[in-house]
């Protein structure tokens, strides 16, 4: 913003040359980025934060002067003379959406006569930025540059029924701004309309059917609160940046609206003649309360390091024009309504450090330091997740967390999915890329392996550690219900909005040969053994409880080649093959596998290291077996026969075949086991042992109806 130094010093006496004042702003957090000079006077050139809207004014910028010099704000005294008819008699205000427009006033001048400003406003416009047009709209720059309200005037005899109404646009509605072109909005965007069109972009532009010309001699004077969100969405889509929409997108202060169309009224009074008519018309919802806010002096010098007193502090903060009254040692704070970024007190602890300078803050080595610093325990499960993965001969991917749309078509996931229902859209999406937040890590996998078969790498082994997001309190993908981590957050203006659930994942990616077959040229390929052996391992690494695997079904993975991984109840990730018309939509030459596991689930399971067995004293003895069960019963169920049959001394189970085919009786499988026997404090005997092989076969033919081969 370009604040004309001479301008500045009717509102604040500044003690300081513009180099020193440009100096002393910038280390109070308004950067001036450039001093200009115009016909022999400086004009600071001062970048504002987007959060403080209410320094987009000359009386802004005063406001954080007069703090710095212990100076006073000389604001301009306004005094509407009126003398014409009720207002209510001359115009109507009616307001059709109060939550795009809070409040909305208005005030009535008949009988001016439009012509130039006086020279000293158009100099001050011309430093500022702002082309002067006639003594009606300059007034109306003019006010705006000085308290930051934008406004705008209107030729009254164009408003048809002499009626303002405060609307949204109605669809595909045509609309001509000031500049000439001709518009087509939509019913997300405000209008400013009279009985029959819309006469202004709401808080952007006015129309070009209703501006003020030589001819015009009655005025409405509009001054207004708007929604910033609105105004920022409608000038994006209408490509449209205003002086206005720059400062409304930045919020401005609903309290100062009647008093900048009295000051406007008055300057037009003063340079284009008139009458004020009686009254202002003021609709409004309930204007927002001044917030209160408890500082500590203590805490003010202890997060700062500093040694500030509490009449510094108090000096600092009326400065800033807040109303300071001390209470039991600590300071009371009434925040003015056009500070609405000033909430808790750690901004109001950045306001006295601003105004006491960060210069003086002295640079000192924190004390009382027991420790050193350590990761949080999420980032260091993370961690350890990553080590394991690694080790097992993956290598780590990373893709962005957000993904397009239209591939969760090629995963083939139906429209009730919950990937697809709870997914989460982004407000303002940068390209049709990225629309999205991924609701599954399978997307950007799929994406890495797609990537690599297009660079003809077919052996591609990869792990993926990020987030996953959903729009609901639902549960994991996998029916897993993980601890909340939902916040409320504040918006900072009094509304509270609930974040999506977000989620820590795991994914796997295999597809081609393993690393372990690659030496010597072996035809060796992964399989949903190699991918269920491999996260076995890892399961066992993290010191988890016994995992289980269940068939299951999903979308994307091959049906019969699924599963779901649990621990007792809870569900702690889903591996499978992927199904082959999924592989067809990425373009993979040949069969792939997915993995996805719940890292919240992973680090509530995991135990602690496990010390390495001692070596026995006494030796093993392994044991062969055979038989035969029907080809759908699950191994984890023969197995589970086999380790209760066996009893204690059985150290290891192991199958290493799996065989149908010749011999073997349609409907009927073939599982061969390795097991291997020992006792801790004697060497068993043959006896024990067949006795033992004996009980195993009883109880496979009692609970499964095997027969021994």
């Amino acid at each position: 913003m370009r604040v004309p130094y001479g301008w500045l010093r009717e509102f604040v006496p500044a003690p300081a040359p513009p180099r020193e004042l440009a100096d002393r702003l910038t280390m109070a957090g308004f950067e001036v980025e450039e001093i200009h000079e115009v016909d022999g006077e400086a004009v600071l050139d001062v970048s504002v934060t987007s959060n403080r809207g209410d320094a987009l004014s000359l009386t802004g910028i005063a406001r954080e002067v007069a703090a710095l010099y212990r100076a006073r704000v000389a604001h301009p005294v306004v005094a509407v003379r009126e003398a014409g008819p009720d207002i209510t008699t001359l115009a109507t205000v009616i307001v059709e959406a109060p939550d795009l427009c809070p409040r909305y006033a208005a005030r009535v001048v008949l009988g001016v006569k439009i012509g130039p400003s006086p020279d000293y406003v158009r100099k001050r416009l011309l430093d500022a930025g702002v082309r002067p047009i006639n003594n009606v709209v300059d007034a109306t720059n003019y006010v705006m540059l000085e308290l930051g309200q934008p406004l705008h005037a209107f030729d009254l005899d164009q408003l048809t029924d002499r009626t303002i109404i405060v609307r949204r646009a109605r669809a595909e509605e045509p609309f001509t701004t000031l500049d000439g072109v001709e518009r087509t909005l939509t019913n997300a965007m405000l209008v400013i309309a009279d009985a029959a069109r819309p006469v202004a972009l709401a808080g952007i532009m006015g129309g070009l059917h209703s501006e003020v010309t030589e001819g015009t001699t009655n005025l409405l004077l509009e001054s207004a609160h708007f929604d910033r969100t609105v105004i920022r969405r409608t000038a994006r889509a209408q490509a449209l940046g205003t002086e206005s929409s720059y400062r409304f997108e930045r919020i401005v202060d609903p309290a100062g609206v009647i008093h900048a169309v009295d000051r406007v009224t008055q300057l037009i009074l003063e340079w284009a003649g008139g009458t004020a008519a009686r009254g202002v018309i003021d609709v409004h919802a309930e204007l927002p309360d001044q917030r209160v806010i408890v500082l500590r002096p203590a805490r003010v010098n202890a997060v700062l390091g500093t040694e500030i007193a509490a009449d510094e502090m108090i000096a600092a903060l009326t400065g800033l024009e807040m109303d300071v009254r001390a209470e039991d040692g600590n300071l009371s704070v009434t925040i003015p309504t056009f500070r609405p970024d000033l909430v808790e007190e750690t901004d109001l602890i950045e306001e006295v450090a601003r105004i006491h300078g960060y210069e003086r803050i002295p640079a000192r080595v924190p004390g009382q330091i027991t420790h050193a610093g350590r990761l949080a325990p999420e980032l260091a499960f993370e961690g350890t997740v990553r080590e394991l993965l690694t080790s097992a001969g993956l290598f780590e991917g990373t893709a962005y967390s957000l993904i397009d749309y239209r591939l969760l078509d090629q995963l083939q996931l139906p429209e009730d999915a919950p990937e697809r229902v709870e997914i989460v859209p982004l407000r303002n999406p940068k390209s049709e890329e990225y629309t999205h937040l991924r609701p599954t890590l399978f997307v950007s996998l799929l994406e890495s392996l797609r990537n690599n078969a297009r660079r003809n790498i077919g052996d591609v082994q990869i792990f993926e550690i990020g987030r996953i997001f959903r729009n609901t309190g639902g549960g994991f993908r996998f029916d897993y219900a993980p601890r909340e981590r939902r916040v409320e957050v504040d918006v900072r203006v009094q509304q509270a909005e609930m974040l999506p659930l977000e989620q820590r994942a795991a994914g796997i990616a295999l597809m081609g040969r393993p690393w372990t077959a690659r030496w010597g040229g072996g035809d060796t390929t992964v399989d949903f053994f190699w991918l269920k052996g491999l996260l076995e391992q890892f399961f066992a690494d993290l010191g988890l409880p016994t995992v289980t695997y269940n068939p299951w079904q999903h979308p994307t993975l091959h049906p019969g080649r699924t599963a779901q991984a649990r621990v007792a109840d809870r569900v702690i990730g889903l591996l499978g093959e992927l199904h082959p018309r999924v592989i067809a939509n990425f373009d993979l030459p040949g069969r792939a596998y997915l993995a996805e596991m719940n890292i919240d689930a992973l680090m509530d399971l995991a135990g602690t290291a496990r010390p390495a067995p001692a070596l026995s004293r006494f030796p093993a003895v392994d044991r062969d077996i055979a038989f035969l069960v029907r080809d759908d019963q699950p191994a984890r169920e023969v197995e589970t026969v086999l380790r209760g049959a066996a009893g204690p001394t059985l150290e290891r189970l192991a199958l290493f075949d799996v065989y149908t085919g010749a011999g073997i009786p349609a409907g009927q499988r073939s599982l061969a086991y390795r097991l291997t026997f020992r006792a801790e404090d004697r060497t068993l005997a043959d006896e024990e042992v067949d006795a033992v092989m004996l009980n195993i076969r009883r109880a496979l033919g009692d609970a499964l109806s095997a027969v021994l081969r």
